[in-house]
């Protein structure tokens, strides 16, 4: 999964909100772009990134969400909010508790196709990253099917593609939805990974 993430730059410093958020997405093994921490948070390759400047294609075509930590308000929030909501892409509008909503956010979310994007949520410096990590959770599952949409390349040995041929082999399962299942079943037994997703719940 890869995240968008905004955050006022006046208020960033190392123990800021901001850089606590940032290091909860990537704790939970999302991909985080932001516009105050450029040190290729993003894995994509020069030739990616050359190629989406020269189409003029903007990245966040390429991304899963944006999150904005909108406290202090910044500039470019109505910007991402709209490109986001244009591209379909789920939003989560971070906000400490006791902070007003913007009335234009307070609006938007009246509208029942927006609000399903775009989540405002309050939060407290120990309930940061359940937040975040409950945002995670919601946007991978969508519409509530999880669907195959990411396009990973895995390089294997002659004697593994044999393997999978012969286990494929006169079956109705294909080896990518062999393998598939395989990283769920491994997915499903991790019991550290499921303590950290299902924290506090």
């Amino acid at each position: 999964m890869k995240i968008y993430f905004a955050a006022n730059l006046n208020r960033i410093d190392k123990n800021s909100i901001a850089d606590r958020a940032i290091e909860f997405f990537s704790r939970a093994g999302v991909l985080v772009l932001s516009n105050f921490k450029q040190d290729n948070l993003f894995e994509f390759a020069d030739q990616d990134l050359e190629k989406i400047e020269k189409t003029g294609e903007l990245v966040l075509a390429r991304i899963d969400a944006v999150a904005i930590e909108g406290s202090v308000s910044i500039s470019e929030s109505s910007y991402l909010i709209a490109l986001a909501l244009a591209y379909k892409k789920p939003i989560l509008y971070l906000l400490e508790k006791g902070k007003a909503i913007d009335e234009h956010l307070s609006e938007l979310v009246k509208n029942k196709s927006i609000a399903r994007l775009l989540k405002i949520e309050f939060y407290q410096e120990n309930s940061l990253e359940k937040v975040i990590r409950d945002f995670i959770s919601a946007t991978e599952k969508g519409d509530g099917r999880e669907l195959a949409s990411i396009k990973f390349t895995l390089r294997i040995t002659a004697k593994i593609e044999r393997y999978l041929n012969w286990k494929t082999h006169n079956t109705k399962v294909s080896k990518a939805d062999f393998v598939r299942d395989l990283l769920e079943e491994l997915m499903a037994k991790d019991e550290n990974y499921k303590k950290y997703f299902e924290a506090d719940r």
